[in-house]
């Protein structure tokens, strides 16, 4: 197969281009960002991206702005025919034309099936590994990241990056060396494997069960032994507790026997008192009724009162006798005191003159005082006396007439006397209520009613008290059956705290028992053997894996140990002047030796014989990158089975040494006689190669 032109609207660069290319050689020449890589991505879109894909990148060839409308046209020969590809990604559809028709003979995935029959190379990563050479790869192989014959199988076997056959293996070999690591040989416990951890676990469970089985039997030795004591002291329990109840129960009939008295004596003291009320208020009654034939002005008069008039009695009856002894018209003699009083302060003075002239004076004069106003006084003040006495004898009789009416003053005064008497009997009875009904003397009527109700309460309380007393009859005990039954109950309380010391020896020995569960342990040891079975047969799988990736490493490397170094050997010696003539693969590592040409003075200088085999990594990067170029010419030539290829060289010669990287072009050009070669490149240079030039202008 060879393209013959490339038609691109709205890929990556490209609003619009039509790029066309020769069967043989071709260098596209382009500045950087220029779309030499967007041909290529086109070409493999084109080729094997399907056009409903959702795949980000394939969708990230569309040119920004253009909505995901982007469209690729390819024509390309294949087997003597020529064909038109057309992917349009924005109506989602693509079909293959026959040269010049007009109506697609294939669309779809038809189209699709067709590709992937008629294409030599109908993988698409593989189509980029085998016919896609960019010179980043030939920088790794250069800066010896990667081995030439991982590489190699990188290419056939799949894989990317770190992704390869060789290190897929070394990987798995390693996994299995953690597995396995320990079985074979003594290591730090931190360092065994799976296999060996899963192997000692099980080890060390199987005694763990033994021991655990043993330990079980004698835990439940001790169960049992505990269990019964538990029961025994169940049994101790209930007797301790029916002792208890019948311990209480004599103590609550002895109890209410009490209380009974206590009742009767609180409910016949209750009923006295509300009897003693009765019959105080009834007395009182009779008093409040005779009292009803004191006057009213008289019974209305207070205690204080009825003092006042007491006195005002004797009072009226002084002033009657002084009035009658006097005869009403003699006057009253001065009196005598005011003039012994007088003659005292004279002579007081007198005598004060010879101790205190001042004080003498004071005397005196009041004395002189004094025996004048006697003198003033003498005649008139007896009759202003006795007109004063009588003035106050008719204002007494006065008063007495409001409460006694025309009663004499000896009929007022038994008649007081009388009322007194009453009166303080009235107060002894509601004294002696008060003392009965205490605070609440003040409503005997709801007192006594109270007092009815908690006579009645008691009542009740008294019955009730005893029903229940017949319901614990049977509980009626003396004094010497209570004091059996407390010997009884504490023997049996002995008896509980020597059960109960045994049981705690029991719990403590219990205790001390190493604490393993044969579940846990036979849980345990299941799991060991279940991952040891894991780690087992992970090791087979590992191995079967190994067994079968070798033997497709070994059927590849062995395809290719036999074809692939004639071939590549030729284009080597071709690109280096016949230096490196010779090239091996090992059939099993596919790893590539060279021999330097027998004539070569550094390879022969001190040796004897043939010259030697000679690693990739001990030449120079150019060295190493003119291999793996002579190499992919190489499987190119292989994979095509005959049918011509597009191979597509992002400059690759970069390291080259302008001898060589003439001798390279001569060896493509060459190579381009049976494949179609697409050389990208920004160098200027190639300009003057003979071959055909496509130069793309940058950005459209």
């Amino acid at each position: 197969m060879w393209i013959e032109r490339v038609h691109l609207e709205n890929v990556l660069a490209f609003r619009e281009a039509s790029i066309g290319l020769s069967p043989g050689f071709n260098v596209v020449l382009s500045p950087n960002e220029g779309g030499k890589s967007s041909l290529f991505r086109s070409v493999v879109a084109g080729f094997f991206a399907h056009a409903g894909t959702q795949s980000k990148d394939i969708l990230a060839l569309a040119r920004w702005g253009c909505g995901g409308r982007f469209r690729i046209e390819i024509d390309f020969h294949l087997g003597g025919a020529s064909y038109r590809l057309v992917r349009d990604f924005g109506s989602k559809e693509h079909a293959i034309y026959r040269k010049d028709d007009a109506r697609p003979f294939a669309k779809g995935k038809d189209a699709d099936a067709f590709l992937e029959e008629h294409l030599t190379i109908p993988d698409e990563n593989l189509f980029l590994r085998v016919c896609g050479v960019r010179h980043e790869e030939l920088g790794l192989i250069g800066e010896k990241a990667p081995v030439i014959g991982e590489k190699i199988e990188e290419l056939l076997g799949g894989g990317w990056g770190e992704v390869t056959p060789a290190s897929i293996q070394r990987t798995l070999e390693e996994k299995r060396r953690d597995l396995v690591r320990g079985m074979d040989r003594p290591v730090h416990e931190e360092n065994r494997g799976a296999l060996k951890r899963f192997t000692d676990d099980l080890d060390r469970l199987e005694r763990d069960a033994v021991r655990a089985s043993d330990l079980a039997r004698v835990r439940e030795g001790l169960l049992r032994a505990i269990a019964e004591m538990d029961a025994e002291l169940a049994r101790v329990d209930a007797d301790l507790e029916s002792l208890k109840t019948k311990r209480q129960k004599a103590s609550a009939f002895c109890e209410l026997e009490k209380n009974e008295t206590a009742l009767r004596e609180k409910a016949d003291g209750l009923r006295r008192r509300l009897k003693r009320v009765e019959e105080l208020r009834a007395l009182k009654g009779d008093l409040t009724a005779g009292g009803a034939r004191f006057d009213g002005p008289l019974a209305s008069r207070r205690a204080a009162s009825l003092d006042g008039t007491r006195n005002d009695l004797a009072r009226e009856a002084l002033l009657d006798a002084e009035t009658a002894g006097a005869g009403g018209g003699t006057r009253a003699g001065s009196p005598v005191w005011r003039l012994v009083l007088a003659s005292i302060l004279i002579l007081g003075g007198a005598a004060a003159a010879m101790f205190w002239i001042p004080l003498s004076l004071v005397l005196v004069i009041a004395g002189l005082a004094l025996m004048v106003w006697h003198l003033a006084t003498r005649g008139g003040g007896a009759a202003a006396a006795a007109a004063e006495k009588q003035g106050e004898l008719e204002k007494l009789r006065r008063a007495r007439a409001v409460w006694a009416g025309g009663r004499s003053l000896d009929e007022s005064k038994a008649l007081l006397a009388e009322y007194v008497s009453w009166l303080e009997r009235v107060r002894d009875v509601e004294a002696r209520i008060e003392e009965a009904a205490g605070t609440r003397a003040n409503d005997v009527g709801a007192f006594v009613e109270e007092l009815d109700a908690e006579y009645g309460a008691a009542a009740v309380a008294l019955r009730a008290l005893m029903e229940s007393r017949v319901g614990l009859e049977p509980y009626r005990i003396d004094a010497d059956g209570m004091l059996r039954l407390d010997r009884e109950f504490a023997a049996r309380g002995r008896e509980r705290e020597r059960l109960a010391v045994e049981r705690a020896d029991k719990d403590r020995g219990l205790a001390a028992l190493e604490r393993m569960d044969v579940n846990d342990v036979a849980e345990r040891l299941a799991c060991a053997k279940e991952g040891w079975e894991r780690a087992e047969r992970r090791v087979r799988v590992l191995d079967a894996i190994l067994e079968t990736l070798g033997e497709a490493r070994r059927e590849m490397s062995g395809a290719l140990a036999g074809r692939l170094p004639p071939l590549a050997g030729r284009y080597l010696s071709l690109v280096t002047g016949g230096r490196y003539g010779t090239l091996f693969v090992d059939p099993l590592t596919m790893r590539v030796e060279i021999v330097p040409a027998a004539g070569d003075g550094e390879a022969a200088a001190g040796a004897s014989g043939a010259p030697g085999r000679v690693e990739p990594d001990a030449l120079s990067q150019g060295a190493r990158d003119q291999i793996y170029l002579a190499v992919r010419l190489a499987l190119v030539e292989l994979m095509s089975g005959g049918e011509p290829q597009p191979l597509f060289l992002d400059d690759p010669f970069v390291h080259f040494d302008p001898e060589r990287r003439a001798r390279a072009l001569d060896l493509v050009r060459e190579f381009a006689a049976r494949h179609q070669v697409i050389l990208f490149t920004c160098d200027p240079r190639y300009r003057e190669t003979p071959g055909r030039l496509i130069e793309l202008p940058g950005r459209a």
